[in-house]
């Protein structure tokens, strides 16, 4: 099930889903998310692995919505384009309040696979408490 030179694994968006194989797109959404969702630091590895992560939830919960509406944008672009799977990406934020007073920034992301992929969107809702894929999961 090689797909566009990405290959296949077992999915593993928010956990392990043993048995169930993706490939193409669905594996990159999947790599998408887990990087926007690690912490910078916690593998192991070498230089690549230090650098690999961003916890989204950890810095909005740190900056506050109206900093990370204004930062997110590039720190995620820049985040996501060492991956080489990944040509060009565009991000967009939006500070929501929920009626509870909760914050929300909804990340709005449209990624070009480096191969003959055709480009797709992401959108996440990220808040202090954690990062949820709201649309676009391919």
């Amino acid at each position: 099930m090689a797909l566009a030179g990405f290959g296949s694994d077992l999915s593993c968006g928010k956990r392990l889903t043993t048995g169930r194989m993706v490939g193409g797109r669905t594996l990159l959404a999947e790599a998408i998310w887990r990087r926007l969702t690690t912490p910078r630091g916690t593998l192991s590895g070498g230089a690549e692995a230090s650098a690999y992560g961003l916890d989204l939830a950890a810095y909005v919960g740190a900056v506050g919505e109206r900093i990370a509406e204004a930062a997110l944008p590039s720190i995620v672009e820049a985040e996501l384009l060492k991956d080489d799977r990944i040509a060009a990406v565009s991000v967009t934020a939006t500070a929501h309040r929920a009626d509870d007073g909760t914050a929300r920034i909804e990340l709005r992301l449209v990624v070009q696979p480096a191969s003959d992929l055709a480009r797709f969107p992401l959108t996440l809702g990220v808040t202090s408490a954690g990062v949820e894929l709201i649309g676009g999961m391919p």
